[in-house]
């Protein structure tokens, strides 16, 4: 089985508490960090034993201070979109060690901005709006609701240069390692026409800088990224 992986979020309200106890119920080891003292307390103890509550902000180096330059994920929680890129800029520029960073961002243009700096963005609002248009459009998809009771996961990857699959056209990958993975999509900011793309087909040759979004279980995480990125 798969290590846990090492997940840092700053913000324990509205959405970091609750994301930090679906991540330690799955035996990850969970960080969840705020700038308020009393909010912290009152949350101490709320994680299982692989998790831990700190009073700091990432801004003012309390991961420094826990020695902590190296984890697997960093999420940027709070409801402020100031303070989530803030956070996610200070992470980029004192070189901490993070195979994945997130930010949740709720202003539409901002959110636009943000993902320019290569910082992975979520929006709560249209997330929320998808999954019930689609149920009440009758077509609850089988893949929504195993993912959102934590079985499995989606999981975007960035191809690194270097990886494995970089240069690999989709159709060649193989990437039934130890479960099954689907790719749902792949990411490209710019093609030779200066185009976006945010789909391709199995014919699509894959290159440093994509970002390939997987659905996936939470245990083979760390494996799939290790093997990806040999």
């Amino acid at each position: 089985m798969a290590s846990s992986r090492t997940i840092v979020i700053e913000g324990i309200k509205p959405y970091g508490l609750t994301l930090a106890q679906l991540l330690s119920k799955r035996r990850e080891n969970v960080y969840l960090l705020d700038e308020d003292k009393i909010l912290c307390e009152e949350f101490v103890g709320s994680l299982s034993l692989d998790g831990i509550v700190l009073n700091g902000k990432v801004v003012d180096g309390i991961l420094d201070k826990e020695n902590m330059t190296e984890f697997d994920v960093f999420v940027a929680a709070h409801d402020d979109d100031d303070k989530n890129f803030s956070s996610c800029l200070y992470i980029k520029d004192h070189r901490y060690k993070v195979d994945q960073m997130l930010a949740i961002v709720q202003n539409g243009k901002f959110e636009e901005y943000v993902a320019e700096k290569g910082i992975l963005t979520v929006s709560p609002e249209r997330a929320v709006a998808k999954i019930l248009l689609r149920y009440m459009a009758g077509d609850p998809k089988l893949t929504e609701r195993i993912t959102s009771t934590g079985e499995t996961e989606l999981m975007p990857i960035k191809i690194e240069p270097g990886s494995r699959l970089d240069g690999k056209k989709i159709s060649t990958i193989h990437l039934k390692l130890y479960k099954d993975y689907t790719i749902v999509g792949v990411c490209r900011e710019k093609n030779k026409e200066g185009e976006r793309i945010i789909m391709a087909d199995e014919n699509h040759i894959l290159e440093a800088g994509d970002i390939l979004q997987l659905h996936i279980h939470p245990r083979d995480h760390k494996k799939l990224l290790e093997y990806i990125n040999k």
